[in-house]
C-alpha cells in the first residue's frame, strides 16, 4: 500500500484511471469511534488486483477495505461498511465486518466502484454500423470497431455488446471473435437464411450450441422503424434493455471475496491479511498462518488443531 496521498493527487489519479477505462473503487472513511488510527475523510483508491493507493488507517481497516472494494467491483454496487467489534445488530443498508479485537474502535466506510463504460463493439462498415457509431456515445457507450483482421480488445468483456453488420463480408470471423471473448450478446444483422449459414459454419469450426446461444439474429427489437437508422435504433434498444436486465459488472455478483496475490485469510475471524510485513504469524505442522491481530493469534495458538483443520 502506498503512503498517504494528498487529496488533489488522489482525485487526479481517479481521473487518469477513468480516462484509461480502468476499473477501480474509491473507499472513504465517513465515521469513526475511538480508539482507531482512521480519521473521517481518509480516502484510498483500490484496484482489481488489490493494490491500494492512499491511506485509510491501520490495523484491520486496510484488509477489510480491500475485501469490500473487490466485492463492490464484482457486483458493480456501492456499499456502506462498518468495521467493528460491537456485536449489536447491523443497521439497515450497512454491511458489518466483525473484528475480534475489542481494543479497537469502529470505522464506517463508503465504498464506491467505478467501472469502464459499457462497450459497443461493431463489425462492419455498413450504414447500420455508422449509425451505431453515432448513437452509442450519447448513450454512454464506448464505441469500438472491429475490422477484418483485427483482434478484439475490450476493457470489460462482461459489459461488452457486439453487433455484426458486415452484411456477408466477414460475418463468421466477426461472430467467432465475439464468442472467443465470451460476450453475452452478439447481434447478427442478417437474413434468416444467411444467419443459418453463419451458425452452421461456426458449428463446423467446433463451437457448441451453448456458445451460439449468445448470437441473436435478427438483431434488435421490433420498433416499426424502417431503414438503416431504424434498424440501428432497434439494435441499440435491445442492447440497453438487456444491459439493464442483466446488470453486468466485472464478475458475477457474489459475496465470496476475490483472491488477491500476497494475502492470506485469518483462520479465526476470516479477515484478509497482507502476507508481506504481517506482524502476527505462526507456524503449525509446516504451514504458516497469518492473523490480523494478537488476539486472533493467541486464540489459534490455544487450540491450533481446531482451526488448522478448517483453514
Amino acid at each position: 500500500m502506498s503512503e498517504a496521498t494528498p487529496g488533489n493527487a488522489l482525485f487526479d489519479r481517479t481521473a487518469e484511471l477513468a480516462r484509461e477505462e480502468r476499473p477501480f473503487a474509491v473507499v472513504t472513511v465517513v465515521r469513526t469511534e475511538p480508539p482507531t488510527s482512521a480519521s473521517p475523510g481518509n480516502r484510498a483508491v483500490i484496484l482489481p488486483d488489490g493494490s491500494i493507493e492512499g491511506w485509510l488507517g491501520g490495523g484491520r481497516i486496510t484488509p477489510a477495505a480491500r475485501e469490500q472494494a473487490l466485492l463492490a467491483l464484482a457486483s458493480g454496487e456501492s456499499r456502506f461498511v462498518r468495521i467493528t467489534p460491537d456485536e449489536s445488530p447491523a443497521s439497515p443498508g450497512i454491511r458489518v465486518v466483525r473484528m475480534t479485537c475489542t481494543s479497537e474502535g469502529s470505522v464506517d466506510l463508503y465504498v464506491e466502484p467505478f467501472l469502464p463504460r459499457p462497450t459497443l463493439l461493431v463489425a462492419g462498415d455498413s450504414p447500420v454500423a455508422k449509425t451505431l457509431a453515432a448513437i452509442a456515445p450519447p448513450l454512454c457507450f464506448r464505441f469500438a470497431a472491429l475490422g477484418t483482421d483485427e483482434a478484439a480488445e475490450v476493457p470489460n468483456p462482461a459489459d461488452t455488446w457486439m453487433v455484426v453488420a458486415t452484411f456477408g463480408g466477414y460475418d463468421e470471423d466477426a461472430v467467432e471473435a465475439g464468442l472467443r471473448l465470451g460476450l453475452r450478446y452478439v447481434g447478427l444483422v442478417a437474413s434468416e437464411r444467411r444467419a443459418g449459414s453463419v451458425l452452421s459454419e461456426l458449428r463446423a469450426r467446433g463451437h457448441t450450441d451453448g456458445e451460439l446461444e449468445t448470437v441473436r439474429s435478427p438483431a434488435g427489437v421490433p420498433l416499426g422503424a424502417g431503414g438503416h437508422a431504424g434498424l440501428a435504433l432497434s439494435i441499440m434498444s435491445e442492447v440497453v434493455s438487456l444491459r439493464a436486465e442483466r446488470r453486468p459488472s466485472l464478475a458475477r455478483q457474489t459475496e465470496e471475496t476475490p483472491e488477491v496475490s500476497g494475502t492470506a485469510t485469518d483462520p479465526i475471524c476470516g479477515m484478509t491479511v497482507e502476507v508481506a510485513g504481517a506482524r502476527h504469524v505462526t507456524e503449525h505442522e509446516g504451514r504458516n498462518y497469518y492473523f490480523c491481530c494478537a488476539g486472533c493469534l493467541r486464540e489459534f495458538e490455544s487450540s491450533p488443531g481446531k482451526y488448522s483443520a478448517t483453514a
